[in-house]
């Protein structure tokens, strides 16, 4: 099977992409993890699961068994219009 050629594994896009899909207000407060990953078409699968790393290491995510939220800070930065979409 090709890879979509259209996927990026670039580790800023793909942190972006994951915290503009955390963010969506029609999904709630967060996503199982299998469903984030199968929606993120754009970013390549391993560059979302790095991605999923570095922002939990850095607070901006939480990872709750098979369960990826964005974390209340940066709830709170999306509601002051500091994340733009």
């Amino acid at each position: 099977m090709q890879a979509n050629p259209r996927r990026t594994d670039d580790p800023l896009m793909a942190q972006r992409a994951i915290i503009l899909r955390l963010l969506r207000p029609d999904h709630g407060e967060g996503w199982p993890l299998d469903h984030l990953q199968l929606a993120m078409t754009e970013v390549m699968p391993a560059a979302v699961s790095d991605a999923i790393i570095r922002l939990e290491a850095g607070g901006v995510v939480y990872c709750l068994d098979e369960f990826v939220g964005a974390s209340r800070c940066t709830r709170h930065l999306d509601s002051l219009g500091l994340i733009t979409r």
